[in-house]
């Protein structure tokens, strides 16, 4: 048995939040990624070094991922832990054991944006709610910078900025600040309420900043963010197609296989797409690609679908235009374009509209 010091036991504690500590944990992701939910806890297991150890990650909400290695006899193995340990065995025990994780943060973890946890809650929540992930028009240039836009339109509705607090007249550290659009009506009133400032770098006539730092509760901002897009409103959309970036996962749905059996296939209605837009398919493991370039032929057809994984009360026809090669397109390039994460229907970022349209030319 291997006796661990105080400074081993932090090191120990690291190792799994080092992996997952600018990653964003997807709730919904966890029983197909293998995990098993037992009281608050949610566990996956897997073999190292062809079942030789056992590794263990356990996910507890208000706790970091907490990882355990056992040796063939069921016994902890804590050398994995240890960083003066330095051996070519315990290397490859600690490898294989990264391997192990890096799968599983594949599978149902996403790339943080921000810096702040408030400012990830708020936009997993406009993903949920309207499809709507944040773009980043300067390509990674300034980090912790997340714009908003509602579906169909080029407008924002706000922004996350990650700033010095003396920015904002708060002096002392970093943090995460959202400016959205109010509307020259709501300014005046807003600005009297504690925890709401006068907009950061944007019109200060009709935008309001909010420091993230859980002083205003998720859904007072919520409320605010549902209204900003509101004043955008439906005639904010544009005459001209839109393109869209829209995950498959072919665990749920064979969209290779159908797609080389006809050229148009129907597929679950996604927030505002409309005849005529541009759909460029994101399929998942094994490919983690974007393999198909469409064109929406009709929306809003009627079709009754319900599953543990999908239900669906209308569907649209798309028609393959282009096929790509998994490798002209895969993640790791759809992130040098400023695409962190792929969950829903989303719009595309023109640099990488632009290219795929280069390729299909």
């Amino acid at each position: 048995m291997v006796f661990l010091n105080r400074g081993e036991l932090e090191s120990k504690m690291a190792f799994g939040t080092d992996i997952f500590a600018k990653y964003r944990l997807i709730a919904g992701k966890l029983p197909e990624a293998g995990f098993v939910r037992s009281g608050g806890v949610w566990i996956a297991r897997g073999e190292l070094l062809f079942g030789k150890f056992l590794a263990e990650l356990r996910l507890e909400e208000g706790k970091a991922p907490r990882v355990t290695v056992f040796d063939p006899d069921g016994v902890e193995y804590t050398l994995v832990h240890v960083e003066s340990a330095d051996g070519e065995y315990v290397n490859r025990v600690r490898e294989s054991c990264r391997a192990f994780l890096l799968a599983l943060r594949a599978k149902c973890f996403s790339e943080k944006r921000f810096f702040g946890g408030q400012a990830e809650r708020l936009a997993a929540t406009l993903a949920e709610r309207y499809g709507e992930e944040p773009d980043d028009p300067w390509n990674g240039k300034y980090p912790g910078i997340g714009v908003f836009r509602r579906h169909g339109g080029r407008k924002w509705y706000a922004i996350v900025m990650n700033l010095d607090g003396a920015q904002l007249g708060r002096p002392g550290a970093r943090c995460d600040v959202l400016v959205f659009r109010a509307g020259e009506n709501r300014v005046a009133e807003l600005l009297k309420t504690s925890g709401f400032f006068p907009a950061y770098h944007m019109n200060r006539k009709s935008w309001v900043s909010v420091v993230l730092d859980g002083t205003l509760r998720d859904d007072a901002i919520l409320a605010e963010l549902a209204a900003a897009r509101d004043l955008l409103g439906p005639g904010s959309k544009p005459s001209a197609p839109d393109v869209w970036l829209v995950p498959a996962n072919p665990k749920f749905y064979d969209v290779v296989g159908a797609f080389e059996k006809d050229e148009c296939i129907i597929w679950k209605q996604s927030t505002a797409i409309r005849a005529g837009d541009t759909v460029y398919l994101y399929v998942g493991a094994p490919y983690s690609a974007i393999l198909y370039g469409c064109r929406v032929e009709e929306t809003g057809i009627p079709f009754e679908y319900a599953d543990e994984n999908v239900r669906m009360d209308r569907v649209m026809k798309i028609r393959r235009l282009h096929k790509f090669s998994p490798d002209e397109f895969p993640f790791p390039v759809l992130k040098k374009y400023g695409v962190n994460a792929v969950r829903g229907p989303r719009r595309m970022p023109e640099r990488l509209d632009a290219a795929l349209r280069r390729k299909m030319s």
